[in-house]
């Protein structure tokens, strides 16, 4: 995986593979990829929801995308 690209992986397993800057959008995110130590998520550059299904996440990386275009900070 590209160090610019983050994977994102739903209860059921389906992964998305989304722009880094994109999932910076949620600050809980940028604090699991960034978080200081050995954490999985920061070494392998993917996050796992167990409780968010495919179809939720799925619109949760549309709006990433959506904030990252339109949203004024």
């Amino acid at each position: 995986m590209r160090k610019d690209t983050v994977k994102l992986i739903s209860a059921e397993g389906f992964e998305f593979v989304i722009d880094k800057r994109a999932a910076m959008v949620s600050q809980t995110i940028r604090n699991m990829l960034t978080s200081p130590g050995i954490f999985a998520e920061t070494q392998l550059g993917e996050v796992r929801f167990p409780e968010i299904s495919t179809t939720i996440l799925e619109k949760i990386c549309q709006y990433f995308y959506w904030s990252l275009q339109y949203a004024r900070y």
